[in-house]
């Protein structure tokens, strides 16, 4: 009974069509794909590697799914999933245009991203669907914010000078 009202409320909202997420280790990649594909769900996912080439993450995704699947799903990550190159300037590098877009976002949204994980994903994907427009007008995108708030603490003066002097003040503990 309460899987069938759950159910329902469910189709009441619009389905994602596409689920964009920073792809770190592989695991989310893995977890999302397998999850996907084992609820009947067909969102197309969207990886960004923030460090390593895509080719690397196709491997090891395949290597994951079958783990996670006790063998019993053979995987093809680039059927389940198109990855794009974001490791940009190196892993947890920050250029001047990431942390402008990540200050950007933090003005305009309340959103905070990190320039190693989820700043680097909606940064590289965003050029991404800037080139393909056509591919993503319209349709439901819903991000998947993996976190790295902390590694804002090691960015926060770069972070600040994209933004507005008088409207951000840094809070000073005793």
């Amino acid at each position: 009974e309460e899987a069938a009202a759950a159910a329902e409320e469910a189709a009441a909202f619009d389905p994602i069509d596409h689920i964009v997420f920073a792809v770190g280790s592989g695991g989310t990649a893995a977890g999302l794909a397998l999850g996907s594909h084992l609820a009947g769900l067909r969102p197309q996912l969207h990886g960004v590697a923030v460090h390593h080439s895509p080719e690397h993450f196709y491997e090891l995704i395949d290597a994951e799914v079958s783990e996670l699947s006790g063998g019993s799903f053979e995987a093809c990550a680039r059927e389940m999933l198109a990855i794009y190159p974001g490791a940009g300037a190196g892993y947890g590098v920050a250029t001047p245009e990431l942390m402008a877009f990540c200050a950007e976002t933090a003005r305009q949204s309340g959103v905070l991203l990190d320039h190693t994980y989820s700043g680097k994903a909606l940064y590289y994907f965003a050029q991404a669907a800037r080139a393909q427009p056509e591919r993503f007008r319209g349709k439901h995108i819903l991000f998947w914010h993996t976190g790295g708030a902390l590694a804002l603490f090691a960015k926060t003066d770069e972070l600040l000078s994209h933004l507005p002097p008088g409207q951000v003040r840094r809070l000073k503990l005793p």
